[in-house]
């Protein structure tokens, strides 16, 4: 317990002094370069997520997964396949992206996916092995290397959204060479025979190809809502929705690295049959009284606190802010069941669910966004996060539980 502990407050603590860096760049970026082209960079940033979701095909999950289910190949062999396989993927979108839409700032947002995937899946050996410490060094480096050279190419050399585009690929391509000095005696493990190469990768796709509609429907959840907004609304409003977004999503950070601390966690107690239903009852429980206390400070803090961080250009920041804080707390519920189900291998169960509740969400958005006003987009994520924790309780968590109930009755 007491390493679970330490683990959660290093990777929460850790991941909020990473995003100091953004949150730094944030009133920075907004003032240097206006609503407009602030709006450039979300688009940008959402693009990236989306290339991130088809050349990564969720292997750095999959190389956390069998750290703990597979013994006969090493993790750093699945590492040196994934690669592989990022990079097969990376040429293909490349040549169609030449050939049918060769725009610089879309083919940058691919090279960055893919920079993104093979640092993660680098970096995630230290998160499966529980090294919270050498996870956190390493996306320190990374947070802080963009950081600085963001400032750099702002000041000295493009005066736009490009320059923090560079510094976002700069950042990775640094964050790869230091990570794999630091990790070089792991690496050294690799079998570069092609019979482990092959029984691997396939493994590896085995586990992704069918995540690929549940990441796409997480990625709806979280990004589309942007690039219907940049096709419905002036850039300003683009930019003011932006700038609210980068303010709420330290929740989704925070989230993120509890999920990552308790993870190989969970893994271990449900390997050892030592996690009950009552446990995730009153995790559940727990979870939902922080959620509503972290919907209160949002709400009381006051406006001239949102306007100082983002700007006076940027209008309404706080009235976006106080919707889109629960719409984000709603993914933690699902994030908490997803990861049991995927330690069960429900892989497809799970695609269903959010598949299911990315098409809601794409309808709904899609309507308010024609019709309604910009205040609304918030409200669609909301409803649409709270509806896929609730299909996926349902369906697919309390069925899981109640069959690994009964597995421990026989035993």
């Amino acid at each position: 317990m007491n390493k679970i502990f330490s683990d959660s407050v290093i990777y929460v603590g850790g991941e909020l002094f990473v995003k100091i860096f953004p949150f730094l760049l944030l009133p920075v970026l907004s003032r240097a370069l206006g609503p407009e082209q602030y709006g450039q960079i979300s688009l940008f940033n959402t693009y990236v997520s989306i290339f991130f979701v088809f050349i990564g095909l969720n292997s750095s999950a999959a190389i956390i997964r069998y750290e703990y289910m597979q013994k006969r190949y090493h993790s750093a062999d699945y590492f040196f396949s994934s690669v592989i396989i990022l990079s097969i993927a990376f040429i293909l979108y490349i040549h169609v992206l030449y050939v049918f839409y060769r725009h610089e700032i879309i083919i940058l947002a691919a090279l960055a996916g893919y920079l993104q995937c093979v640092y993660t899946n680098l970096v995630s050996v230290s998160q499966a092995r529980k090294e919270a410490k050498k996870y956190l060094i390493a996306q320190v480096l990374n947070a802080a290397m963009s950081f600085f050279m963001t400032l750099l190419f702002l000041y000295y050399f493009w005066a736009n959204y490009e320059a923090r585009v560079y510094a976002i690929i700069m950042g990775f391509l640094l964050s790869i060479f230091f990570a794999s000095w630091s990790n070089r005696v792991w690496l050294k493990q690799v079998d570069f025979r092609f019979e482990t190469f092959k029984k691997t990768s396939s493994q590896l796709l085995l586990f992704g190809v069918p995540l690929i509609i549940h990441n796409l429907s997480f990625l709806a959840r979280s990004g589309l809502d942007r690039i219907m907004i940049s096709k419905y609304f002036p850039g300003a409003t683009l930019g003011n929705y932006s700038a609210a977004f980068q303010l709420s999503v330290i929740i989704t950070v925070v989230l993120m690295a509890l999920n990552k601390a308790l993870t190989p966690h969970l893994y271990s107690q449900l390997r050892n049959n030592k996690i009950r239903r009552s446990d995730f009852n009153l995790i559940f429980a727990g979870y939902f009284f922080l959620s509503i206390l972290i919907t209160v400070v949002a709400q009381l803090l006051p406006e001239k606190i949102y306007n100082m961080v983002a700007g006076e250009e940027y209008q309404d920041i706080k009235r976006l802010v106080i919707i889109m804080v629960p719409a984000f707390l709603a993914q933690g519920f699902y994030l908490i069941m997803a990861s049991t189900c995927f330690f069960y291998g429900k892989n497809k169960a799970i695609s269903y669910c959010t598949f299911t509740g990315g098409i809601v969400h794409c309808v709904i958005l899609y309507f308010v966004c024609k019709f309604m006003n910009v205040f609304c987009v918030p409200w669609v994520l909301f409803f649409s996060n709270s509806f896929v924790a609730f299909l996926m309780y349902i369906t697919v968590f309390r069925a899981v539980l109640s069959q690994d109930r009964r597995g421990k009755s026989e035993h």
